[in-house]
């Protein structure tokens, strides 16, 4: 037990076990699980592929909808100038192309003028008055409508009916194309039936077998999980979507396959049992390795060492590498990684002390200065335009001089704040120096410079900061100048910070509180809020 075979071989089966404990720990916490993510993922990209399928359709429906009852002809008609207007302009075949389910004209209070629909179950057209008679099989449809409308602000809105049948309703306020002032004279509803012939058609966009079924009264009954496993093959996603009447619900499921889940559980699995194989192997490998490099040396170097010792003449040594190895290395390995940490914690504090104004905790003036030469070089390499906004606190050596450089203080970190929260990730916010800042931008236009500029202006004006020393409020203002290189007009940095300080220099020569104008300038107007 004392042998180095022995031991070695107890540490090789040792690492083995611990080995395929890792393999048993990878697979069924590592990598099944990132393959069900995966898989979770595809499932929702196919159904949200599949709802915006049946979104698009809603869409185009209110669109069409939009259509009819923003129509000079669909107004007079409401008036009841054209009497002819319904058989002129509806028929069979117009319902069938469409695949419109039914039409509604109504007043403003939800009264019937007239209604036309093409019946399924019997496979006629008709219209009607109202929803009696020939067009009693309307009446379910249209009692919800009656009650949508009821609540509704004139204005076009798209919406779901979960029974009698799956529907897709679209109801907007009749009104005429050149609107002006004239009031909605009432209601046109246009409904499409989510029937086989539908779902044949989102199947034949998406590739994916789906279904919808209303759920009546969905706070009675338990919401099922997004996805369920149902089988080694087959997964079922399901979504719920909002519908009327009672605020019921229309299940949306998919069956999908699991062809890649499968497909990636196979290889790995074979992947696996090909890495336990290789570890046997490398491990009878290195036990022979061992015997020759390692063991039998060793066993000779003992023989030796006993013959001197007999003959009283122990002139060697064991090399001491051998034994102090281990233990010191692992230490030594352990002592250096936690010393590069150090040392990578220590530099990381460094650079952003180094970035960052220690007042406000924005960009200082070198960072601003090396960002804004990185961001017009990738302007220029992908053609898009750099905005560059510089701002001053309005008569701030006066707001200094009578409130004290601590309220100064405060004053420079609350607008610092204001500025960074405004600007957010579409850029960077640096302080250039005193109550100077200086915001860059990537991947801007003119306009809307513009107008973060102006909302940079309106956000300080808003923090209401006192200030009885200004020439132009009595709260904190700012006067903003802004610049853009453009991708056909690049502009160097100097080139951009002096066109910039231009701006600035006119909104200060026309009284501060604002952004500086060019004449004529499409995208400012001024306000002095």
């Amino acid at each position: 037990m004392h042998s180095l075979r022995f031991r070695f071989l107890l540490s090789l089966v040792l690492v083995a076990c611990i080995a395929l404990l890792a393999l048993w720990g990878i697979a069924h916490f590592l990598v099944y699980p990132k393959l069900l993510s995966r898989e979770d993922d595809y499932a929702a990209m196919e159904m949200g592929r599949v709802e915006s399928a049946w979104q698009s359709d809603l869409n185009k429906l209110g669109a069409e909808t939009r259509d009819w009852a923003s129509w000079d002809d669909a107004y007079a008609f409401m008036q009841g100038d054209i009497p002819g207007f319904a058989d002129k302009n509806f028929s069979q075949e117009m319902f069938e192309d469409m695949d419109h389910l039914m039409m509604v004209f109504m007043r403003m209070d939800g009264t019937p003028v007239w209604m036309a629909g093409y019946n399924p179950a019997t496979d006629k057209y008709s219209t009607c008055a109202s929803a009696t008679n020939e067009c009693r099989w309307m009446s379910p449809f249209f009692s919800v409508i009656q009650q949508h409308v009821h609540q509704q602000v004139p204005e076009l809105d798209k919406w779901l009916l979960s029974v009698p049948a799956p529907t897709m309703i679209a109801t907007s306020p009749i009104v005429p194309t050149d609107r002006g002032d004239s009031p909605p004279l009432g209601w046109l509803a246009i409904v499409r039936s989510m029937d086989r012939a539908w779902f044949n058609a989102i199947r034949g966009q998406t590739g994916v077998d789906m279904s919808i079924e209303p759920i009546l009264h969905p706070d009675l009954i338990i919401k099922p999980p997004a996805l369920i496993r149902i089988s080694e093959d087959q997964i079922l996603a399901s979504r719920w979507l909002k519908a009327e009447p009672n605020d019921d619900v229309l299940s949306l499921q998919a069956t999908l396959p699991r062809r890649d889940f499968m497909a990636n559980a196979a290889s790995f699995n074979f992947a696996m049992f090909w890495t336990v194989g290789v570890l046997l192997a490398v491990i009878i490998v290195i036990l022979g390795l061992l015997e020759m490099i390692v063991l039998a040396p060793t066993r000779r170097l003992a023989r030796f060492t006993r013959e001197q010792r007999r003959k009283d003449d122990f002139s060697g040594g064991l090399p001491v590498s051998l034994i102090a190895r281990r233990d010191e290395l692992g230490s030594l390995a352990r002592e250096f990684q936690h010393l590069l940490m150090h040392q990578k914690k220590r530099t990381d504090s460094l650079e952003q002390l180094s970035q960052r104004d220690h007042m406000t905790d924005l960009f200082n003036r070198r960072y601003l200065d090396e960002y804004l030469v990185s961001a017009l070089v990738k302007a220029h390499q992908c053609r898009h335009a750099v905005g560059l906004i510089i701002i001053d606190i309005d008569y701030f050596k006066a707001y200094n001089d009578h409130y004290g450089h601590p309220e100064g203080d405060y004053c420079l970190t609350r607008v610092a704040r204001t500025l960074s929260h405004v600007v957010d990730d579409q850029g960077i916010v640096a302080r250039a120096g005193g109550e100077e800042f200086i915001v860059v931008l990537p991947k801007v236009t003119r306009k809307r410079t513009w107008h973060l500029a102006e909302q940079l202006r309106l956000a300080v004006a808003a923090l209401a900061l006192p200030h009885e020393h200004s020439g132009v409020a009595s709260h904190v203002t700012i006067s903003v100048g802004m610049a853009i290189s453009l991708p056909e007009a690049p502009c160097q940095p100097p080139e951009l910070m002096r066109l910039a300080d231009e701006s600035l220099y006119r909104a200060k020569q026309a009284g501060r509180n604002q952004v500086g104008v060019r004449l004529k300038d499409p995208h400012y107007q001024q306000s002095t809020t």
